[in-house]
């Protein structure tokens, strides 16, 4: 999957790093539409081809059509099955640092002595939601970036690759 700063980093840093990996994402989804649609053009030329002549259909390309499709469905579907464990992960966190600094406040709050003292824990307290909210969901963003291109590059590597390969066969 893709790699992760699980709380390393500037929080603007962490967020251009999301919005680049995004970006990326979708001009490879562009990219992917293209490429399909030139595979498509090519192979359609080749059924049409074929039906003159029915020998022609035992072209291997005629079955690769499948068999890739099944290859990249099985790689996209081990790709998303462990970014949903990563993407678990940062929801229970996003969960869990918010009860953690609340928690931590209460304790704080019971050994107060005085207005002083309450105010300094009320300072902490807010200090540590802001900062654990910030980096628990900018983790699930990451994750949820991660997940969004894990899934699309299988197809994409399969599609952009046939339709070079295509390309090479029909010049």
């Amino acid at each position: 999957m893709a790699k992760q700063n699980a709380g390393n980093g500037h929080p603007t840093d962490r967020l251009l790093a999301v919005a680049g990996q995004l970006t990326k994402t979708g001009l490879r989804s562009s990219e992917m539409g293209v490429a399909a649609a030139q595979t498509i053009g090519y192979r359609t030329a080749m059924m049409t081809a074929a039906l003159s002549n029915p020998i022609d259909f035992a072209n291997p390309e005629f079955i690769r059509m499948g068999s890739e499709k099944v290859e990249a469905a099985v790689e996209a579907f081990h790709a998303v099955a462990t970014g949903i464990g990563e993407f678990g992960q940062a929801w229970v966190t996003m969960l869990t640092k918010q009860t953690q600094a609340a928690a931590a406040t209460i304790g704080g709050l019971a050994t107060c002595r005085n207005p002083v003292e309450i105010v300094d824990v009320q300072q902490r307290l807010l200090t540590e939601a802001v900062d654990a909210g910030i980096h628990a969901n900018l983790r699930l963003i990451e994750a949820t970036a991660a997940l969004a291109a894990a899934s699309m590059n299988p197809a994409y590597h399969k599609v952009r690759a046939n339709a070079r390969r295509l390309a090479r066969e029909q010049a």
